[in-house]
């Protein structure tokens, strides 16, 4: 399809500045039917992105799908977005000073979950387009699509899920929670942030917390009303900070393992303070407890027996 017509054929698209689903069948079927994106078709889909930035749940869904495959498998070498893909994505995005529309957030993420290696700052960056985007906006605040996309960017940043949210990720969720403040926000977003926080915080009380996979499952103990959070962390703790994941294991592997902890708990010590004082600040920065922080600290209650002195203090001071 030469440039002309598919600039045609997408004029008439997104005039109203939102794609419906209708629209979004017409494109894959007659603009992108033959599975290949060419640099004009990607330049046009662009185009179109910041003509249209709102539409019908596909119209992301296909921007994402159709920018992805661009770099990941239209570019050699396929899989890899290289310095060079990404450069050229990024000045895309940022254009005369703009950031990320949630379309474009969208493509960054996906190009995150599904290619093999991205550039090592890709993450950083995304995440500093979730702060811009959403705190620029004439009433900052997280609607329920900002909210699925962020905890998609959490387990595209962590990989395979298997670590603890990181202190750059928890302060991504602090800095969208202090944006947001004045509005009402979408419930399920404090439902991310305050597990987010809370699964950072448990690496450095002294054992493994666990994965972000485990954590933000919907029918696991964030969304189960009927678990009682504070017996569940009673629990798992049983015993100490060291009986954390030993449920199943024999006495003589749970012995070995009850050591090891120890260790790592020692020299996790080193660093609770400073985690701690980093927490507590960030809680109170604003002067005042959100109805987010206020979550959050409920949370923390169930484990306080086990915070460092300046978090049982703020957890006190909340009650």
């Amino acid at each position: 399809m030469t440039n002309a017509s598919v600039e045609t054929r997408l004029a008439a698209i997104g005039s109203s500045a939102y794609v419906t689903a209708d629209e979004v069948l017409f494109l894959r079927r007659s603009v992108f039917a033959d599975g290949i994106v060419s640099a004009a078709e990607l330049y046009a889909i662009f185009a179109l992105g910041e003509r249209a930035p709102e539409g019908d749940p596909e119209w992301p869904q296909f921007f994402s799908e159709i920018v992805a495959d661009f770099y990941l498998r239209e570019e050699e070498p396929q899989g890899y977005l290289t310095e060079e893909e990404f450069k050229c994505l990024k000045n895309r995005i940022t254009r005369d000073g703009a950031h990320a529309s949630r379309l474009e957030l969208g493509v960054l993420v996906k190009l995150m979950e599904t290619a093999t290696e991205t550039p090592p700052e890709m993450a950083a960056f995304t995440g500093d387009q979730f702060r811009q985007t959403i705190a620029g906006r004439e009433k900052p605040r997280v609607a329920r699509e900002d909210a699925a996309l962020i905890k998609r960017f959490l387990f595209a940043a962590g990989g395979a899920g298997n670590v603890a949210i990181t202190k750059e990720e928890a302060e991504l969720l602090f800095d969208i929670n202090d944006a947001t403040a004045a509005e009402e926000n979408d419930p399920a977003w404090t439902e991310l942030f305050v597990t987010g926080v809370i699964n950072h915080l448990m690496a450095h009380l002294g054992y493994a917390p666990i994965s972000r996979e485990e954590a933000f499952q919907r029918d696991a103990w964030v969304k189960d009303q009927s678990v009682n959070v504070g017996g569940f962390f009673s629990r798992m703790i049983a015993g100490g900070l060291s009986g954390f994941g030993m449920l199943g294991k024999s006495k003589t592997t749970a012995a070995a393992q009850n050591e090891k902890r120890d260790r790592d708990a020692a020299e996790a010590a080193k660093v609770t303070t400073g985690e701690a004082e980093w927490l507590a600040d960030r809680i109170r920065r604003d002067g005042d407890f959100g109805a987010n922080e206020k979550a959050l600290i409920t949370r923390m209650r169930s484990l306080e027996k086990d915070l460092p002195a300046s978090l049982k203090a703020l957890v006190q001071h909340a009650a």
